[in-house]
């Protein structure tokens, strides 16, 4: 049975890729070699970011069109190989050529760095970065991200990195936002109009928020009989506050055993108050830490049979210690 037209055919070449191959065969002509010879001096000029030695087949397949674009390494160690120079052109052609062949960059409708004023389009920009830079793969990705001597896998979880080549969110702080830039290529000098359309899309979604207070609560809250959160913006003082009580709660759950009934209802307390607040993104990891610790913390109260009683006129008392009294939330 015939396959329908179409059907198990090669797609045909895209112009960047038609303009790559090209340019790698005409930097074979010139170094005057082999495939036979490249492949072997392939394994003297393959350097240390992965590239290393590479078979004659392997160097046929990254010319031969109907192989599709080839990857990054296998281009760089092509060019290498050849030793008459050519590498920066030579990736700049395979990254265009990659994106053409995964065709997303176009759909992305991504403005310009100093036209980024939403979270929306600073969205749309991350991800149009990523698909410019040929979407590298995420060993190299991190090797790019690092800096000032930390490695790029600590300044970027693989989670930022998902989320924020497909557009699926952004990245929690500037400096992952840093990290994710350089990992895509973008240049230093580049990255203080980065920083700009940062605090300009994070400003945004502050002033929406605000708005949102100034007025009833409409739609799906309105329904529900709820009202917008307070809104929080993170400074180092209200982190040092919430690491602070943190701490202090940390102690009662090691030193107190079994947990006395006011220290659940504060931790009551104190959880419900964190969880209410929308704070923003660079704030949420030690938001988190707390959150965990605080769950921890009402999980032994239930364990020793003292479930948080209710509160008294809609306060709950300070936890007591040594006489002195830690109010919830101060630092």
């Amino acid at each position: 049975m015939n396959p329908p037209p179409g059907r198990g055919s090669t797609p045909a070449p895209g112009r960047h890729h038609l303009r790559l191959v090209g340019y790698l065969v005409s930097l074979k002509e010139r170094s005057g070699c082999s495939y036979a010879r490249l492949a072997s001096n392939s394994r003297t000029t393959g350097g240390t970011d992965g590239t290393g030695s590479v078979s004659a087949t392997t160097l046929k397949r990254v010319v031969d069109l109907a192989q599709g674009v080839p990857v990054e390494r296998a281009v760089t160690a092509y060019v290498r190989a050849c030793g008459v120079g050519g590498e920066e052109e030579a990736l700049r052609l395979w990254r265009a050529a990659r994106a053409e062949s995964r065709g997303r960059l176009a759909g992305l409708r991504a403005p310009h760095v100093d036209g980024i004023r939403t979270r929306a389009d600073l969205a749309a920009a991350l991800a149009a970065a990523y698909e410019r830079a040929g979407a590298p793969v995420l060993r190299v990705l991190h090797s790019r991200a690092a800096d000032a001597g930390i490695a790029g896998q600590v300044l970027l979880p693989l989670s930022t990195v998902w989320r924020t080549a497909g557009r699926r969110g952004l990245p929690a702080t500037w400096k992952q936002c840093a990290a994710f830039l350089r990992g895509c290529g973008v240049p230093a000098r580049h990255m203080g109009r980065w920083e700009e359309a940062w605090e300009r899309a994070v400003a945004s979604r502050t002033a929406v928020r605000g708005r949102s207070l100034s007025h009833p609560a409409r739609g799906a809250l309105a329904r529900r009989g709820r009202t917008p959160s307070p809104v929080i913006n993170w400074t180092p003082e209200l982190e040092q506050s919430l690491m602070t009580l943190a701490k202090a709660l940390a102690i009662y759950a090691e030193d107190v055993k079994p947990m006395t009934d006011n220290m659940a209802r504060t931790a009551v307390m104190v959880g419900k108050t964190v969880g209410g607040l929308q704070l923003e993104r660079s704030g949420m990891v030690a938001v988190n830490a707390l959150s965990a610790l605080l769950h921890s913390l009402k999980s032994t109260a239930r364990l020793n049979g003292l479930g948080p009683s209710s509160s008294v006129n809609g306060h709950f008392p300070p936890v007591v210690q040594g006489g002195g009294a830690l109010a919830p939330g101060a630092g």
